[in-house]
């Protein structure tokens, strides 16, 4: 079932491909046997796309949350990541943390200084508990744009910043993120102790300034 969840379209497409194969040779042969052909093989992509959408595990929903929160933070968008967060979602870095609503004030402020130029998931690797409703996920992003402090855009390349995401299940099939552990930053990125501003100096990795 894991290859069919994550090849079904792959394997779909293949016998969409095979079936118009058979639908020329009908055309060119004559022969019936390629159109009962034709229809064997787009009946199989009709039961992998059916399966596909009606078997998703809990681990691909929790997977499919990881990918909807990089589109929202890609888009900067804080009311999309705030609808994938449970209501007491925690923040941690560095040894310090939040929690409710201080945590998506932090990520707000954050993603309107954050504009994105690219935004990638790599390494993702999630599971859910099928008893206890929690699950996990833990990702690397490959980012990359602007970061604004002050009247300063600063613009940052290629970023890496490793992340683990704590679930839990708040309904039946319906997975939200508990907690934000960010284990891996570049050095001097801002932490919930801190401002922004305050990091200034000590921001990273080949920064080009841009004044307003």
């Amino acid at each position: 079932m894991e290859l069919l969840s994550e090849d079904a379209t792959y394997l779909a497409g293949g016998l969409g491909i095979l079936a118009m194969l058979f639908l020329v040779a009908l055309r060119v042969t004559q022969q019936g046997k390629f159109l009962i052909w034709t229809g064997v093989a787009l009946s199989l992509a009709a039961i992998l796309v059916l399966v596909e959408f009606l078997w998703v595990t809990d681990t691909e929903r929790i997977e499919q949350v990881v990918y909807d929160l990089r589109g929202a933070v890609a888009a900067s968008d804080a009311p999309a990541v705030f609808a994938l967060l449970a209501p007491d979602v925690e923040f941690v870095q560095k040894g310090h943390n939040i929690s409710g609503e201080e945590t998506r004030r932090y990520i707000e402020d954050q993603l309107d200084r954050a504009k994105f130029d690219f935004v990638r998931i790599t390494k993702l690797e999630a599971n859910a508990g099928r008893q206890s409703g929690r699950g996990s996920a833990l990702f690397r992003i490959v980012a990359g744009g602007s970061y604004q402090v002050g009247s300063v855009a600063l613009n940052f390349g290629t970023t890496n910043l490793d992340f683990s995401l704590g679930f839990r299940e708040l309904s039946p099939k319906v997975w939200r993120v508990d907690r934000i552990t960010l284990t891996r930053a570049p050095k001097g990125m801002p932490d919930p102790s801190r401002s922004a501003n305050e990091s200034l100096p000590k921001l990273p990795f080949n920064l080009k300034q841009d004044a307003f």
